[in-house]
C-alpha cells in the first residue's frame, strides 16, 4: 500500500529517477543536474540525502552499503514495490499546481524609471547570454537523447517533450530580450540627443 504520509515533490523526483537503477545520493545529484534542471530546480546534496532518509523510513526505498577502499562505504538506494506504488499514485493525481515563477531581472526592469537605460541594457545583454547558453544546453540534450534511441521509446519521448518546452520558452525569451534591448537602445539614443540639445553652447 502506498504511503499516506506527505511527501514533498523532491521525494518524487528521487523515486522517479530510482525507477531506472540503484543509485547513491551522489549519483542522484549528478543525474538530476543532467536530466531535469531545464525545468526543475536542482536540490542541494543535503536535501537529497534528507529525502532518502525519509523515503527509507517510510519503506519506499531500501539502502545497502558497498565497502570501498580508501573511501567511506557507498550507500546505494533502490525503490521498493511500495515506492513504485507511491510514485504511480502521485503521477495519477488529478489537478495541476501552478508553476512558481519569480524573476529578479523583471522586478528590476519594472522599477526602471529610477535609473537611466544604460544599466538595463547591460543587465539584459547578460541575461541574453545566459538564455542563449541554456538554449544551447537544451539542444545538446535533445541530441544526446536522440542518440540513445528512437522517440518511439517512452524513455526518450517524454523527456524530449520537456526539452521541447524549454527550447520554446528560451526562444521566446530571446525574442523578448532582443525586442526590449532594441527599445532601450532607442530610448538611450533619444535621451542622449536631448542632453546634447540642452547642453550650453561653448563660448
Amino acid at each position: 500500500m502506498a504511503t499516506d504520509e506527505y511527501l514533498p515533490t523532491t521525494s518524487y523526483v528521487i523515486l522517479g529517477l530510482l525507477t531506472s537503477r540503484e543509485m547513491s545520493g551522489y549519483d542522484l545529484k549528478q543525474l538530476i543536474n543532467k536530466s531535469i534542471t531545464h525545468f526543475y530546480w536542482s536540490p542541494a546534496k543535503s536535501q537529497i540525502y534528507g529525502e532518502l532518509r525519509r523515503l527509507e523510513s517510510q519503506g519506499l526505498v531500501t539502502m545497502r552499503e558497498v565497502p570501498q577502499t580508501l573511501r567511506p562505504d557507498k550507500r546505494l538506494y533502490q525503490m521498493t514495490p511500495q515506492g513504485t506504488e507511491a510514485m504511480l499514485q502521485w503521477l495519477s493525481l488529478s489537478g495541476v499546481e501552478p508553476d512558481s515563477y519569480k524573476s529578479a531581472i523583471l522586478l528590476k526592469v519594472f522599477f526602471g524609471h529610477m535609473l537611466s537605460p544604460e544599466p538595463y541594457i547591460g543587465l539584459l545583454e547578460e541575461r541574453r547570454r545566459q538564455v542563449a547558453r541554456d538554449l544551447a544546453a537544451c539542444e545538446r540534450k535533445v541530441q544526446e537523447l536522440q542518440a540513445q534511441g528512437s522517440d518511439v521509446d517512452d524513455e526518450v519521448f517524454f523527456p524530449l517533450l520537456t526539452l521541447q518546452r524549454s527550447i520554446t520558452l528560451n526562444q521566446a525569451d530571446l525574442g523578448w530580450l532582443d525586442n526590449a534591448l532594441g527599445q532601450l537602445r532607442q530610448r538611450q539614443s533619444r535621451a542622449s540627443t536631448k542632453r546634447k540639445r540642452k547642453a550650453p553652447a561653448s563660448a
